[in-house]
């Protein structure tokens, strides 16, 4: 089984992974997989809240598996050991806990999976630099590189794509949801990454592309899914 949701921004949102929340769970194996879109941040301050959170998540029945967001602290993220994990490269962050590395395609239960996390913040004036906000939070030249490769390896098709922010063209309509449901006024411009995403989106074949960063739980479209509290099964 491979399930999808947002971000988690532990210790807020991570409750919706407690088994009262998420009863599927309790059907599940370590073979089994969880994959978080983004603002883990279950790597943050080396404190003990970190490290009780981590085996919180140990203890869980599955795997968790993470893609970084732009809340991550990148620092202590590269001090783990870097492994080859089906078919791509992780951050084994413990037995049962990796974070997916940028520009990477994994060979999950027989389905294929391509990764690029980050994201810009929107809110850096409020963040202290190596402390609440880090520049690694977007991919850099060789990360977007590595990508296109290994998608061309694969003929620019997988099955599926995790990110933590969405495309151009998907966070134009993800900025208009928020505003119509919510009155947001939250501005989250085009930059390098979303670029990026759309040249993916353009250039290759997918069924389902998952994203968190927006605080938003819809289905954009066939292809496109924004989540945040939601728990999506693969089929």
């Amino acid at each position: 089984m491979i399930d999808i949701t947002g971000d988690t921004h532990i210790p807020i949102d991570i409750h919706k992974l407690a088994s009262r929340n998420y009863p599927e769970s309790k059907e599940m194996t370590k073979n089994d997989y969880v994959i978080i879109t983004g603002d883990f941040g279950g790597v943050w301050d080396g404190s003990s809240e970190d490290e009780y959170w981590r085996k919180w998540l140990d203890k869980k029945p599955f795997t968790t598996l993470f893609v970084d967001g732009n809340h991550e602290n990148f620092d202590l993220l590269a001090k783990y050991p870097v492994v080859d994990f089906m078919g791509g490269k992780a951050h084994k962050i413990s037995d049962s806990i990796y974070h997916l590395m940028r520009g990477y395609v994994f060979d999950i239960e027989g389905k294929s999976f391509f990764v690029m996390g980050g994201a810009a913040s929107h809110d850096k004036e409020y963040r202290e630099e190596n402390i609440s906000w880090w520049q690694e939070e977007m991919p850099d030249e060789e990360e977007m590189k590595r990508g296109l490769e290994n998608l061309e390896k694969r003929g620019f098709e997988v099955d599926y794509i995790i990110s933590h922010c969405a495309p151009d063209h998907i966070q134009d309509i993800v900025c208009y949801y928020r505003e119509q449901l919510r009155g947001s006024t939250t501005v989250y411009a085009k930059d390098s990454l979303t670029g990026y995403l759309q040249q993916v989106m353009d250039r290759c074949s997918f069924k389902k592309w998952f994203f968190g960063h927006y605080h938003l739980d819809r289905e954009i479209n066939d292809q496109f899914r924004a989540l945040y509290y939601d728990i999506i099964r693969l089929d």
